[in-house]
């Protein structure tokens, strides 16, 4: 969702329909191995990332600078997960899906990023908190179903005045069907060959981008028993997930 997102958000302040040479990989922040080459971007900086809120430096949106937040159903997310961990080779000894769930997407203590809970859970009082108005929430699930829509929502939160038509050309270049042909026929992956993350990796938008693809992974009982924590960590909780 965040390599989506990032998609739009750059065609947008280009105010053009026009896929970066540059994969997505060139402005992943935490798989840097320094910030250097930070300092050569023209501006307006589009950073990736996927780091809990409360390692931004405070000066981010003290100064007016945005946040896009992308939120999604986490079963969907545990599930892109899985696959993605297990074309990079970080699945260590988890034979499957249900393991993965119970031994890294569901333990405290093996959490990536603070965990979805504690990550999104951050995110809600951040907002909350936000007076500045520099955090916008965008539902995957939303973008999925209302493209145009949900791109023109990004383009007034950026301030960047686009016609219906140059809205909807944008909307269509990012449907998840194109970005995959576009990270493999337009986008210069050599420029990321040599980060020791992306090594192993195939392109970002590899698989499928569905809604609902968690029911094809989960039994009933690892369903009832999400279900179950879900319920018990988001009680006091305002955070809407569209799990359909």
């Amino acid at each position: 969702g965040t390599h989506w997102a990032w998609e739009i958000v750059t065609m947008l302040l280009k105010q053009r329909a026009e896929y970066s040479k540059e994969p997505m990989e060139c402005s992943f922040l935490e798989a840097m191995p320094d910030f250097n080459f930070v300092h050569n971007l023209p501006f307006p900086r589009i950073f990736n990332m996927h780091i809990p809120i409360r390692w931004f430096p405070n000066q981010h949106i003290e100064n007016g600078a945005k946040i896009v937040h992308v939120l999604r159903n986490p079963k969907d997310i545990a599930v892109s997960m899985y696959h993605h961990f297990k074309n990079v080779g970080m699945l260590g000894d988890v034979e499957n899906f249900q393991i993965f769930l119970e031994k890294m997407f569901m333990n405290p203590k093996a959490q990536v990023m603070d965990g979805w809970f504690k990550f999104e859970k951050d995110f809600e009082k951040a907002k909350k908190n936000d007076k500045l108005g520099a955090i916008i929430t965008v539902h995957y699930e939303s973008l999925k179903k209302n493209p145009v829509q949900e791109t023109k929502r990004l383009a007034e939160y950026l301030n960047v005045e686009l016609s219906k038509e140059e809205i909807t050309e944008i909307s269509d270049k990012c449907s998840f069907k194109k970005l995959k042909l576009a990270s493999q026929t337009v986008k210069d992956n050599s420029l990321v060959a040599n980060v020791e993350l992306f090594k192993k990796t195939e392109p970002f938008v590899h698989r499928k981008g569905e809604i609902g693809d968690w029911k094809n992974h989960f039994t009933v009982a690892m369903n009832e028993n999400f279900d179950a924590i879900f319920k018990e960590e988001m009680k006091n909780s305002n955070i809407q997930v569209q799990f359909e």
